[in-house]
């Protein structure tokens, strides 16, 4: 949302500059000052500045403010720290589902002696690490990273990035998810309210959920 409202502004601060005709150049000079207005803290919306971070196609590009996109990667930070190891470890192929579902007659084999101190302090290492300096790490790295082209998708370069990146993808599963706007929901209002009518208002519920359901998803 940062990068489409701040080329909004800027299309119609140039028309407002570059117009000779007097009525378009009102019409220009009105919308550059409503969106000055609505848009002046846009930056500091925690929501829209967090996903606009974690989008690998702007970063930091799409900030004017220095302080907010510094708050905003702070919050960030702080956050990926927060995400429990146990949910970082990645989930099981499908070979090892097999095997796991398998369990039940088989046991996995006794490590060797040979290679127990190096694996207790490889394990002792892993659960003694710092959270809050492994998440700025992850985050310096992310942020040393180029930028990828507008027209590619945020999430597949996320998923590829999965095992690098494993505490931001927590967090980023967590933002990238919002939707943008609320035209879908007001589009299910909208059916709703052509399936309830003065002539068809006993309708339950239930009912009217499973109607709109199917209205949605076999249209």
């Amino acid at each position: 949302m940062l990068p489409l409202c701040k080329g909004l502004q800027w299309v119609a601060a140039h028309h407002q500059r570059s117009v000779t005709v007097d009525k378009v150049k009102e019409l220009a000079t009105a919308l550059s000052s409503s969106m000055d207005r609505k848009f002046l803290r846009m930056e500091y919306n925690t929501v829209l500045s967090e996903t606009t971070a974690l989008d690998p196609r702007f970063k930091k590009v799409a900030f004017h403010d220095s302080r907010a996109v510094d708050e905003a990667f702070q919050r960030i930070s702080a956050a990926a720290a927060r995400c429990h190891p146990s949910s970082l470890s990645a989930p099981p192929s499908e070979g090892q589902e097999e095997e796991i579902g398998a369990g039940a007659t088989s046991q996995e084999p006794q490590a060797s002696a040979v290679w127990r101190l190096f694996d207790e302090r490889a394990t002792g290492d892993t659960a003694g690490r710092n959270p809050t300096a492994d998440a700025m790490l992850e985050l310096r790295s992310y942020l040393e990273k180029p930028l990828i082209q507008r027209a590619e998708d945020p999430l597949s370069w996320w998923e590829a990035k999965g095992a690098v990146y494993p505490r931001l993808v927590k967090v980023m599963g967590e933002r990238l998810c919002i939707v943008a706007t609320s035209v879908l929901s007001e589009r299910v209002f909208s059916k709703t309210g052509q399936i309830i009518t003065e002539r068809r208002n006993r309708i339950g519920p239930s009912k009217l959920r499973l109607l709109a359901f199917l209205n949605a998803n076999l249209a």
